[in-house]
């Protein structure tokens, strides 16, 4: 189920019950409705708020943040994202060893291992956790088998 803010279901049921509300009382036209959950871009352009902001900025992330450059959490995030990539490339290139309509074709995916079904998973983007059998059912999905 999605869940969205409380403030999303808050402007649905303010314009809900204004157009009921027209509707009862036989008005021709819809009233408009502002809706207050839309920021102030004029308020918040304000001097006071800008500098606000800017010690937040400067609280939380320091003296030498740069909007434009990665912080340390981002390169821990690339290096991991790095490692991925690499991984999948190897993934991509062990599963084109295979021929792997044939093996389910004659049932041979049960006599692979783990790691090799992986290479398939991995390849084609597909969720690498779960058992043996698992696996092959998730191979088997994704061919439509």
């Amino acid at each position: 189920m999605l869940q969205y803010p409380f403030f999303v279901f808050v402007a649905a049921l303010q314009r809900h019950y204004a157009v009921l509300q027209a509707l009862a009382l036989d008005e021709g036209e819809m009233p408009d409705i502002k809706d207050e959950t839309v920021p102030d871009e004029e308020g918040m352009s304000r001097p006071g708020v800008v500098n606000a902001l800017e010690e937040f900025k400067l609280s939380v992330y320091g003296d030498h943040y740069d909007e434009g450059t990665e912080n340390a959490g981002d390169k821990k995030a690339s290096e991991a994202s790095k490692k991925r990539k690499a991984t999948a490339e190897i993934a991509v290139k062990e599963c084109a060893n295979y021929n792997w309509g044939e093996l389910a074709d004659n049932g041979q995916l049960k006599d692979m291992t783990v790691a090799e079904l992986k290479y398939y998973l991995t390849a084609k983007n597909l969720a690498v956790a779960g058992k043996k059998e698992a696996l092959i059912s998730r191979i088997l999905t994704h061919m439509g088998k």
